[in-house]
């Protein structure tokens, strides 16, 4: 039956669509509820571009050794000329992990946002008019200013210019710059596991069952602290006392056998 019959009154017409708009609603809390409780597993996920090492990470540019990590741009696109200069791009170039661009190029699809020419100076590999650079390689590049050149009308045009730099082994001086980087991350990091550790076994201990499955969840998985199983179920079973399904799910899950287990006997 439609939503609106025209023979319906008005109130009766107003009170379907309150009813139904009413129904989205609760579907929409419903799903938002699920994600929410899906948030202290999902937030503990380390980013990938932390340990990502791009491909060849040490280049020469400008006469100096540099990790390409540490201030390039990620670039991809579809290649569209190889000149004496370089090779143009047409695609986009920005933060590392911030592009998309399909291995299949877009084909007859029109993509997102109109994207624009650039040109990459020293690019080591085989290059092709028509051959996509796909985001998921996440190479990377310097961007070095702009490049003008004069079109086939007799104009000039300006594009992006970026640098790949020359492919070399690393510098010793910026290799231990990066491990001192990266330990003074890693002590960042265990303060703040510590401190939200800290903070969840407060709100657990004073019986808030969210705090108690995410606690657990830290234990289980070791999130920021040693793997605890038996701490992990306890704060399992706080919470799952208290009615917390999430908390309850995972502790059938853990009791459960595998059914995947093999018979070592003959």
């Amino acid at each position: 039956m439609p939503l609106i019959d025209r023979k319906t009154p008005l109130a009766q017409i107003l009170c379907r669509c309150f009813n139904h708009l009413t129904v989205k609603a609760l579907i929409c809390l419903a799903l938002l509820a699920c994600l929410l409780s899906c948030e202290p597993a999902i937030a503990q996920r380390p980013d990938w571009r932390a340990s990502f090492v791009p491909y060849d990470p040490w280049r020469a540019i400008g006469g100096q050794t540099n990790y390409v990590k540490l201030n390039g741009v990620e670039f991809c696109g579809k290649i569209v000329d190889v000149t004496r200069d370089g090779v143009c791009i047409e695609g986009d170039w920005g933060l590392l992990g911030t592009l998309y661009y399909p291995p299949n190029g877009w084909g007859n699809y029109a993509h997102p946002g109109e994207y624009n020419d650039y040109l990459i100076t020293n690019f080591p590999y085989l290059a092709m008019p028509g051959a996509i650079i796909p985001s998921d390689k996440h190479l990377m590049a310097w961007y070095v200013g702009d490049y003008t050149f004069k079109t086939a009308s007799g104009g000039s045009q300006t594009i992006r210019k970026l640098d790949y730099g020359t492919p070399c082994g690393p510098n010793p001086v910026l290799v231990a710059a990066i491990q001192k980087q990266k330990q003074d991350a890693r002590e960042r990091q265990r303060e703040a596991d510590l401190r939200k550790i800290e903070e969840l076994e407060h709100d657990a201990t004073k019986g808030d069952s969210s705090a108690q499955y995410s606690l657990a969840l830290h234990y289980l998985h070791g999130f920021g602290c040693e793997t605890n199983e038996v701490m992990g179920i306890f704060w399992l079973s706080k919470a799952a006392a208290q009615g917390n399904i999430e908390a309850s799910n995972e502790l059938q899950a853990l009791e459960s056998p595998p059914t995947n287990s093999v018979n070592i006997h003959p």
